[in-house]
C-alpha cells in the first residue's frame, strides 16, 4: 500500500489522535486483546498452511509470521474460511500492513515466537503490501534453541524451535514419506522429516549436494525417546542454507 508518507508506529501512550491517524499503526509490543481500530506494520517473513492432524489432515487456516522494526516477532492465524480472500495477498519477505483484527493470547502449547499474543484475521481484516515509505526492517528473524534449551523442551509441546547445525548424513529413500537426517549441533541429534518437510529436503538435495552443509531449520519439535533427542519437522519447518544468515555465521564461529 502506497503512502506518502512513512507510517508512525504507536505506543500505549499515544494520543487517540494519533493512534486513529491514517498512516499510524501499532508495533507488535504495543498491542491490546480484543478486537479493536489497530493496524500494524511488518515484514511478512513466513506462511504455511496448517492441517488438523488429529483429524485426518483437515485444513484449518494459514499460519503466518511477522516481524517489526522492533525486531519482534509474532504470528498470526488466517482461518479457513477466510484463506481464499487473504491467500493471494501473501507473499514472503514483503512488507505488509494488517487493519481490522482481533489480537488474542497465544496458545500455551506449540509456540513458534516469544510474543504473548496472536494476530487473527476476522471477517473485517485487511492485508495491504507497503509499496512505499515503509519502516525498516530485518529481512528475516529465528527463534534459534541450543542443546541444552532442547532437552528442556523435549516433550513437553510448549515450543516448537529453530536450530542450527551441520549435516552429518541423511536417508533419503523417494518412496518413504519421512526423511533422518543426522545434524550436529554440539552433539549429533537425528532430525526426522515428515510429508511436505521431507519433500521440500529431496527437493533441495536435487538442486545440489547439501550433504556436508550448515542449516537452519524452523519450527522443529523436540522429542527425547531411550535418553536420545531427536527433533520432528512440523508444518512451520523450513530450511536455510546461506552461510550470511547470521544464525547460521554465529554457529561457524562457535
Amino acid at each position: 500500500m502506497a503512502s506518502s508518507a512513512a507510517p508512525v508506529p504507536t505506543t500505549a501512550v499515544d494520543t487517540a489522535a494519533d493512534a486513529n491517524a491514517a498512516v499510524a499503526y501499532s508495533t507488535f509490543n504495543s498491542l491490546r486483546l480484543g478486537r479493536s481500530a489497530q493496524s500494524v506494520v511488518g515484514r511478512l517473513i513466513r506462511f504455511w498452511d496448517t492441517q488438523n492432524v488429529n483429524k485426518n489432515g483437515d485444513f484449518m487456516g494459514i499460519t503466518i509470521l511477522l516481524l517489526d522494526e522492533q525486531d519482534s516477532v509474532i504470528n498470526g492465524f488466517i482461518p479457513a474460511n477466510l484463506t481464499s480472500q487473504h491467500r493471494s495477498s501473501l507473499k514472503a519477505g514483503s512488507i505488509v500492513r494488517l487493519d481490522g483484527f482481533e489480537v488474542d493470547r497465544i496458545p500455551h502449547m506449540y509456540k513458534i515466537t516469544e510474543h504473548q499474543f496472536v494476530i487473527r484475521f476476522i471477517s473485517s481484516t485487511r492485508i495491504d503490501e507497503v509499496l512505499a515509505d515503509g519502516p525498516v526492517i530485518k529481512s528475516d528473524k529465528f527463534m534459534v534453541r541450543r542443546i541444552d534449551h532442547l532437552q528442556v523442551l523435549a516433550n513437553t509441546n510448549l515450543e516448537l524451535s529453530d536450530v542450527v547445525g551441520e549435516i552429518q548424513s541423511n536417508c533419503c529413500s523417494p518412496t518413504n514419506r519421512n526423511v533422518s537426517v543426522y545434524i550436529f549441533l554440539t552433539v549429533t541429534v537425528n532430525v526426522y522429516l515428515w510429508d511436505e518437510s521431507a519433500s521440500i529436503f529431496r527437493g533441495l538435495l536435487k538442486a545440489g549436494d547439501k550433504s556436508q552443509s550448515l542449516v537452519l531449520l524452523t519450527s522443529v519439535n523436540p522429542k527425547l525417546f531411550g535418553g536420545e533427542l531427536y527433533l520432528n519437522s512440523t508444518q512451520g519447518t523450513r530450511f536455510f542454507f546461506d552461510t550470511a544468515v547470521p544464525e547460521i555465521a554465529e554457529f561457524v564461529a562457535r
